[in-house]
């Protein structure tokens, strides 16, 4: 079984409380974007059918932090931080996932910038 179907029920939590945490903070916004693209380390995927233990899970896992606060144009500090509100709510996963909810709330926020910077307003897309 791959990480990816084995975190798939985190995955799927509908956790509104740590998204609404990251939605208030730009720094975690930026950290959650960044999130896909940092290096970090897996140890060996699990048998099937064998349920995951979370927090187990990230005790294994290592992660690049210093290319963390690079990618996310945060300082190391308030990425060790971020780090904690984002794992300790369950929005981000070992995997380099995050959670259906972070993930789609960061997608229209990325299309609304985008939108906006071009001077496109919402309702003219549909004429």
């Amino acid at each position: 079984m791959s990480w990816d179907d084995a975190l798939l029920i985190h995955r799927a939590a509908e956790n509104y409380q740590g998204v609404a945490l990251m939605v208030r903070d730009p720094i975690l916004m930026s950290m959650a974007a960044a999130w896909p693209k940092v290096k970090r380390q897996l140890p060996d995927s699990p048998p099937p059918g064998q349920k995951v233990d979370l927090e187990a899970l990230w005790q294994k896992t290592q992660v690049d932090f210093q290319g963390w606060a690079e990618l996310a144009q945060v300082d190391i500090c308030q990425v060790m931080e971020g780090w904690k509100v984002l794992r300790g709510n369950g929005v981000i996963l070992p995997d380099g996932s995050l959670i259906h909810l972070a993930d789609s709330v960061l997608k229209k926020e990325a299309a609304g910038q985008l939108l906006n910077q071009f001077g496109v307003k919402l309702g003219e897309m549909k004429k």
